[in-house]
């Protein structure tokens, strides 16, 4: 019964399972921890590892610094919020323990997103249809960049499984090639430029991986025009949205935040949050001003008054953890991506170089999200993150490296 709770949770993760998933894995890993205490011998209790601990301690970090940081916030109450906003992180063992104990099997949670890839983007065409956009659709208005970073990572993850030498049956491979069509359509749907390029992007890099053996200076060629073209496509069948992005650009650079309509220049208003965001730094360039930076209470570094700027974070992962933490915090975050890179990436790529290809995909489409946009700022990205995460390193470590075991 368990084993099918990971392929349901994939199924549904465009529909609104990160949040309930992640308490689910959360309990469940809580009731396999009690009992793995009280009967540490058990066949079935969970072995905690070193490599355990200090991968759980990296993403245990972002909501721990934050905490950290109300000593020197000028604003402690909205630190601690901002904290616990993250503290999904600091579950991540009980998920990993809780999905150990479902035991689920990779191949089905292959399947059961890119059924969900497709049943997602079929639904959304068809509300399109009635005239409900995505950010409409439900029982609350949905925010469209969310779901097109979920699909993004889903997308890639689908791909990676279309691409996967010598598995699936050719039923399969038919749907999750549909799949792929689907995540183009949500993208397209929910509007979003930044992730509608990203998908593109990392499908690129995953086709450039996956036929590298083939490769020659024609098929070379071929690939870049063959993505070139497509990349014109996308930029034509949003091209309304683009342009409007450069224009905005245009006014920004040149009346500032003073751009008529600058609530609703979105590309200005992320070039003032840059702004504001370094200017902050500079001002505490080694512990930050605290995890209370929100821009609408920036003024004393020339920001716009909050009517006219009341966002919440920086629209940039970067600059939001200079602007919280200085160069400690980026010290603290470079540290913690750095060993979750290794650890889940490259050690294992050379044994289970397609598992941790998918440890790759989950971490790049979170960088790649971060560089314009709130990465980790909303609940259901967060716990998307830990349950991704916590999976791919789950299936990793049924597999030690000869040269690396996970028994310490």
């Amino acid at each position: 019964m368990l084993a099918w709770l990971p392929p349901v949770f994939f199924f549904a993760v465009l529909m609104g399972s990160p949040v309930p998933g992640f308490l689910v894995f959360m309990l469940i890993g809580i009731a396999h921890a009690w009992q793995s205490w009280r009967q540490p011998h058990s066949t079935n209790a969970f072995q905690w590892t070193r490599q355990d601990t200090w991968l759980a301690l990296c993403f245990m970090s972002i909501p721990l610094f934050k905490a950290l940081s109300v000593l020197w916030s000028t604003a402690p109450i909205l630190a601690w919020k901002n904290a616990f906003q993250h503290s999904y992180f600091l579950f991540w063992p009980l998920v990993l323990v809780g999905l150990h104990r479902c035991r689920g099997q990779q191949v089905q949670v292959d399947r059961a997103l890119s059924l969900g890839l497709l049943g997602y983007a079929m639904f959304a065409m068809f509300m399109q249809w009635r005239g409900t956009p995505i950010s409409e659709m439900g029982g609350a208005r949905q925010n469209p960049g969310m779901v097109a970073q979920i699909a993004m990572l889903a997308g890639t993850w689908n791909l990676l499984t279309l691409t996967r030498p010598g598995q699936g049956a050719k039923q399969w491979r038919v749907l999750q090639a549909l799949a792929i069509l689907a995540t183009f359509v949500i993208m397209v749907l929910t509007t979003r430029r930044l992730e509608l390029l990203g998908f593109a992007l990392l499908a690129a890099l995953v086709m450039a991986y996956q036929l590298r053996h083939r490769l020659t200076l024609w098929r070379t060629l071929l690939g870049l025009a063959v993505f070139t073209a497509l990349v014109g496509l996308l930029v034509y069948l949003r091209w309304d949205k683009f342009a409007l992005g450069f224009e905005q650009i245009a006014q920004y650079r040149i009346h500032g935040a003073n751009t008529p309509g600058f609530t609703g220049n979105s590309w200005g208003i992320r070039l003032e949050l840059w702004r504001v965001g370094w200017a902050a730094f500079m001002d505490h360039p080694w512990l930050g001003i605290g995890a209370s930076a929100r821009p609408f209470n920036m003024q004393p570094w020339g920001a716009p008054p909050p009517e006219l700027f009341g966002h919440n974070h920086f629209h940039s992962h970067l600059i939001q953890t200079l602007v919280e933490g200085g160069l400690l915090g980026l010290l603290v975050f470079a540290v913690g991506l750095a060993y979750s890179t290794r650890r889940m990436v490259i050690v294992p790529f050379k044994t289970q170089a397609e598992v941790a290809l998918l440890a790759a995909a989950v971490l790049g489409t979170y960088i790649l999200e971060g560089l314009a946009s709130a990465a980790l700022h909303y609940d259901k990205a967060n716990a998307l993150l830990v349950v991704t995460s916590a999976w791919t390193w789950w299936q990793l470590r049924q597999r030690p490296t000869p040269a690396e075991p996970l028994s310490a």
